[in-house]
């Protein structure tokens, strides 16, 4: 037994001469795991998001860049998944203990992971980057926090977008570099865009869309009911306020474009103002500043983005925001952390290659640069940061906004009076709230 044990003792001794780095690493942690490093010393790290598109091959460009520059130091292995599938995936993993070590989640989910313990705390970080919030946009950095401590760190905003047909402005005898600001200005706009071009009695041609599924549920009809004064909740979140008269007034403005003034086909399946204003049928079109990367691939297309115009009388706009997030698992060591924070920061620095994508850069220096400005639409739309807005930062964010995303489904399909819809969708919202607020 004795020579056994004498045995194992020296196999390990000539290993960790045999092997310079590891002896570097320690003994400790080449045979009980450590910091979790290979032999090289190497930390690794698990990145997870939803960059599924063009915007997946933009981040792993930079994360490849990012682990040629820290070779034999730090290596991140990004994975992305559908944002559908996300955030299932990750509780499950987080359930498992396979949770990845780097995130990126939108702004208003955060409440509800880190309400459950699943998230680090960044506000020692952020410290030690030497980060504060004047390196960002004002609101959509407050949004990181929750209850008073950081849990994100900004990368970028996505609000809602104009965009026009430029050729379709030009032959109605609109100034294409002058689009509507105002309610007045909008309606002289898409009246003069609305026709009927083959004289078949039947419009063909829209001035605009609001469509009853995504995005007019989550970012047009949102946006109006705070352009005309109202909200979703009151400041605490303690109260839904989405039927208040501002609420319904906007509501009701959304659904006379359908059927009153006849601006916008009605009941529009999903996706159906996209392939209009790709035809060239549509000549303003709301949607998120994402799209910019698909208009621009669309042949023949000539657009143009810019901010929403105020529609109510309150400048506001949408918005929601993906933030980096350090998952809290027991092998998040400090030397970890560091290293995850060093990957945010390099992401962070360079967030004018991710602009390319379809965003706006969260940090005010990047929005800034030469290099932002020169993409004409992102910089067009960055004109709306100062206004941007978010769904309510509270741990059922997802059951206050289901009812009204319900309820502007049916009033934008005219299924149900504006007022009693808001009025049935408000009290199911308020329920979950009363209910979350009495189990905590």
């Amino acid at each position: 037994m004795k020579k056994k044990f004498f045995q194992v003792v020296m196999l390990m001794l000539v290993v960790t001469l045999l092997v310079p780095s590891t002896a570097e690493a320690g003994f400790f942690d080449l045979f009980f795991g450590g910091e979790n490093k290979k032999a090289t010393g190497t930390i690794e790290l698990k990145f997870w998001n939803g960059f599924t598109a063009a915007d997946g091959d933009g981040m792993q460009k930079m994360v490849n860049n990012f682990n040629k520059l820290h070779k034999g130091e730090i290596k991140v292995t990004m994975q992305t998944m559908n944002w559908g599938t996300y955030y299932q995936k990750v509780v499950t993993a987080l359930s498992s203990g396979n949770a990845p070590d780097i995130g990126v989640m939108h702004i208003d989910r955060l409440p509800e992971f880190s309400s459950k313990g699943v998230l680090t705390p960044l506000d020692s970080i952020v410290q030690d980057l030497g980060w504060d919030s004047d390196e960002f946009a004002k609101r959509v950095w407050q949004a990181g926090k929750y209850k008073g401590t950081r849990y994100g760190i900004p990368l970028d905003m996505h609000p809602l977008t104009m965009y026009i047909n430029v050729d379709m402005f030009k032959k109605a005898g609109l100034n294409p570099n002058k689009p509507p600001q105002t309610r007045e200005e909008f309606m002289k706009v898409v009246k003069k865009l609305t026709k009927d071009t083959n004289g078949d009695g039947k419009i063909d041609q829209y001035g605009t869309a609001i469509p009853p599924l995504w995005p007019g549920q989550q970012f047009i009809v949102p946006t109006l009911i705070h352009q005309f004064g109202g909200s979703i909740t009151n400041e605490e979140v303690t109260k839904v306020t989405f039927d208040s008269p501002e609420a319904i007034k906007a509501v009701k403005f959304a659904k006379s474009l359908i059927y009153k003034h006849k601006v916008s086909p009605a009941n529009i399946q999903q996706d159906g103002e996209v392939t209009l204003f790709k035809q060239g049928r549509l000549g303003i079109h709301f949607n998120g500043i994402w799209m910019i990367r698909a208009f621009q691939k669309q042949k023949g297309l000539n657009f143009m983005s810019y901010p929403v115009p105020n529609l109510g009388g309150k400048m506001a706009v949408m918005s929601n925001s993906h933030n980096f997030v350090i998952f809290n698992k027991d092998e998040m060591t400090k030397k970890r952390k560091e290293a995850a924070a060093e990957f945010i920061k390099y992401i962070s620095k360079r967030s004018a290659k991710w602009a390319k994508f379809g965003q706006i850069p969260a940090r005010n220096s990047v929005r800034k640069s030469d290099k932002f400005q020169q993409l004409k639409h992102q910089s067009s739309i960055a004109k709306e940061v100062p206004y941007v807005v978010f769904p309510p930062a509270h741990p059922v964010t997802s059951k206050i906004m289901g009812p009204l995303y319900d309820a502007i489904n049916l009033a934008l399909l005219d299924k149900e009076p504006v007022k009693e819809v808001l009025n049935k969708a408000a009290k199911r919202a308020q329920k979950a709230l009363d209910q979350y607020y009495k189990r905590h």
